[in-house]
């Protein structure tokens, strides 16, 4: 009996292995078919290395009789699973005209002449930009995947939309994470 939870054990690590191949794989193919902004990348290693740790936790609460360490394999799983989803759910993908924010169930799309303006929030380790628009609120981290990209296009689309001279403006310093013009906060 033992032989054959070691088979099937050994079965779903290498099923695990091959499913996150194919969406790692599936990612990336879909990243560099359109340009997008993502979050880092460190989210999909850490979902792969907790659907590899447990079915561990799982093999172990069985040979040894601890249904707590099989309950805490599912709730693992569990875990990863949904930080995998959110990781395909959220994010940013634009074209010359207009970009799509995506965060779960949510789809907006605008088009760049909506922005009115920006604010920024710098920490220790990361930038928060939150691109204002006509319609809400647009929150960005300096540490996504194609942050940069994404800003410089919407700025050079923004000023083409609205009729500017993306050299004329004097706001417009990226490397002091200016883009687009100050939004004043107006919490009170």
């Amino acid at each position: 009996m033992k032989y054959i939870w070691l088979v099937l054990f050994l079965a779903a690590v290498f099923g695990l292995c091959f499913f996150a191949d194919r969406c790692i794989g599936k990612v990336q193919a879909r990243a560099q078919r359109r340009p997008a902004v993502r979050l880092p990348l460190r989210y999909p290693l850490l979902c792969v290395l907790l659907l590899l740790v447990a079915p561990v936790s799982a093999w172990y609460g069985i040979t040894h009789a601890a249904p707590l360490f099989v309950a805490g394999a599912v709730l693992l799983a569990g875990i990863s699973l949904y930080a995998a989803w959110t990781y395909h759910r959220t994010g940013i993908d634009y074209t010359s005209d207009c970009f799509t924010f995506r965060a779960g169930s949510q789809l907006k799309t605008f088009s760049f002449s909506q922005i009115q303006g920006q604010r920024v929030a710098i920490s220790r380790r990361t930038v928060c930009l939150v691109l204002c628009t006509e319609e809400g609120n647009v929150v960005l981290y300096s540490n996504m995947q194609g942050f940069s990209a994404f800003l410089e296009t919407a700025y050079t689309n923004w000023c083409r939309q609205k009729g500017l001279d993306p050299q004329a403006q004097d706001w417009h310093n990226p490397a002091d994470y200016r883009w687009f013009p100050d939004q004043p906060d107006e919490t009170h």
